[in-house]
């Protein structure tokens, strides 16, 4: 099951409509953004306005969230735009956690949802996605690492040279390179983990 804590996720904004299902014949529609994604489920955010004590959806159309926040089961259906080509895929899912936060005086509703139903095609096309994204990711972290590793054992250098040569100044700015390539490597292992990780859900 997609967990708040405990699901790997890779950080990236992609574009969503979510259909709120069981407070009326016709659904009510939203159109926002995910937080994170994985191959299980999504987090999104949402800005809402609260007027008297009520939250309502942006939009032109606000709509009042409480009716369908206070339902056992938080059903939806989604409709995810995938980038690069917009294509689209349809997928239904369960709320299974919400909050509401304020920053700098604006308010926001975010969620977590797992995704239950997909067709076959829908998938393998989201299984992809989440693939070709978790690469990207993990290059980008892997050349940081690298940076970080180069950085580190020239800093290492710089101090060697320094002290040998008795020049303070310079051994210092080695002990500094070196802790600055040492930080860069530890902080792109750690943003790199989700990428990883993810492999152990077999869509890699």
């Amino acid at each position: 099951m997609f967990n708040r804590r405990k699901s790997e996720r890779l950080e990236i904004s992609v574009t969503l409509q979510v259909k709120l299902l069981g407070i009326s014949k016709h659904p009510p529609t939203i159109e926002t953004i995910t937080k994170n994604i994985s191959p299980v489920g999504i987090s999104m955010e949402l800005q809402v306005m609260l007027t008297n004590g009520v939250f309502y959806s942006g939009g032109e159309k606000p709509i009042n969230l409480i009716p369908y926040l206070v339902l056992e089961n938080k059903e939806v259906e989604l409709e995810i735009t995938l980038p690069p080509d917009e294509e689209k895929i349809s997928v239904s899912g369960k709320v299974i956690w919400y909050d509401f936060t304020s920053r700098e005086a604006l308010y926001f509703f975010e969620a977590g949802i797992v995704l239950n139903e997909m067709e076959v095609e829908a998938r393998k096309k989201w299984q992809r996605f989440i693939k070709n994204t978790g690469l990207a990711t993990g290059r980008i972290w892997q050349h940081i690492q690298l940076f970080g590793t180069f950085t580190f054992f020239s800093g290492i250098f710089v101090y060697i040279a320094g002290f040998w040569n008795e020049l303070a100044t310079t051994a210092k700015i080695g002990i500094f390179l070196s802790l600055i390539g040492l930080i860069g490597f530890v902080f792109a292992w750690w943003r790199r983990r989700s990428f990883m990780l993810l492999k152990q859900f077999k869509v890699f």
